[in-house]
């Protein structure tokens, strides 16, 4: 039988930095896994689209691992063994992922593009030969990141539907009355 927690909600900052991180892993992901349908154009654009998301991606998971670091005190308790180990997990894919990504990217043969800026650093670009070992890396890294998103938003639902918690809803905005 599931116990009911205390309803203590997350701040707003963290709701917000949580749900654009979801939004960006799934665009990200989407776009990745479908940049080959639509013909040579649509690939360069999807890959630089990619690029320029993902070094914003990677400043947001920088401001978001900040801000949980300094708002520690004020998390609302965490309930179960496995919780911070999943968060720590999938930080630590998220993470990876970047790093992955710029490594693929900078190994590539297509020039560089952020925001539309053509990043030229011959100085910058690695070795050829671990492309094929990146490349791998981010493709099958983004599966597992989808993968224990979809197990991480299962067990909020879950916890919702079933256990009949405020688990979800601490992460969720406050509905403001009628």
């Amino acid at each position: 039988m599931m116990q009911n927690f205390p309803s203590l909600s997350y701040d707003p900052v963290t709701r917000r930095l949580h749900w654009i991180t979801a939004a960006i892993v799934i665009l990200q992901f989407a776009a990745g896994e479908s940049w080959g349908w639509f013909g040579p154009v649509w690939k360069t654009a999807a890959r630089n689209i990619h690029t320029s998301v993902g070094v914003a991606f990677a400043l947001l998971l920088l401001v978001r691992l900040y801000w949980r670091w300094t708002r520690r005190a004020g998390m609302p308790p965490v309930h179960g063994r496995l919780v911070p180990g999943v968060h720590a997990l999938l930080y630590g894919l998220l993470i990876a992922e970047v790093v992955d990504g710029i490594g693929w990217r900078l190994t590539g043969t297509h020039p560089l593009y952020v925001f539309g800026a053509n990043i030229s650093c011959g100085a910058c670009r690695l070795d050829r030969s671990w492309h094929n070992a990146l490349t791998w890396l981010h493709h099958y890294g983004a599966w597992v990141i989808i993968v224990l998103a979809c197990g991480h938003a299962g067990v909020a639902l879950w916890h919702h539907l079933v256990g009949r918690d405020d688990t979800l809803g601490r992460m969720l905005p406050p509905l403001r009355p009628r």
